[in-house]
């Protein structure tokens, strides 16, 4: 698991190194439309990265190809909350109102449900690897929807639980997908 969070750093910092600022400056006569003056960015929705199945989450932008987050919401049978770091491919400047990032993220990414009773109800953290778009609109381009995909490594205690789950006879399990989807509306605060 270390490596896989070191891996990713080193690829959001190779990837942000990588686009300098004269190349966006180049891009257009209009400079200011490349600057980067992004701070924090504000959504809500459903998915992991709001903290489970629904939820809000905020994000610290401290450059235009870094994002720092954190998320809270509800998640099945109880509180669900991630952290995590987005690496934008594109950087997240006024004139891109479509932007490509990946994430790596900590927090509740499974859930035990068992109807009718609460006593094999229980929620399980892990890692989720992923990567969504930014569609922002507007002349401001502050105002857009994001769409993520997410692989979560889920815990052995959750694995362990389930297979016991599945040998009980009583309750009948449905298996989690190996992905899920998230979207969510967003703001962006500058």
């Amino acid at each position: 698991m270390k490596k896989l969070f070191t891996l990713f750093i080193i690829i959001v910092l190779f990837v942000s190194q990588s686009f300098s600022q004269q190349e966006y400056e180049n891009l257009s006569k209009n400079k200011n439309s490349f600057d980067f003056n992004s701070l924090a960015d504000f959504g809500a929705g459903v998915g992991l990265n709001y903290g489970g199945l629904m939820g809000v989450q905020l994000q610290y932008v401290p450059a235009k190809h870094l994002g720092l987050f954190g998320s809270a919401g509800y998640y099945i049978v109880g509180f669900g909350w991630q952290v995590g770091a987005m690496g934008y491919i594109t950087p997240k400047v006024p004139s891109k109102p479509f932007r490509v990032y990946g994430t790596l993220m900590y927090g509740t990414n499974a859930a035990i449900y068992v109807e009718g009773t609460d006593i094999y109800n229980k929620i399980y953290n892990g890692i989720s690897i992923g990567g969504g778009v930014e569609m922002r609109f507007g002349n401001s381009k502050r105002n857009g929807i994001n769409l993520d995909l997410f692989y979560p490594i889920r815990s052995d205690d959750f694995e362990s639980d389930l297979n016991m789950l599945k040998h009980n006879n009583r309750i009948d399990i449905t298996e989690p997908l190996p992905v899920t989807f998230s979207v969510g509306y967003h703001y962006e605060i500058r």
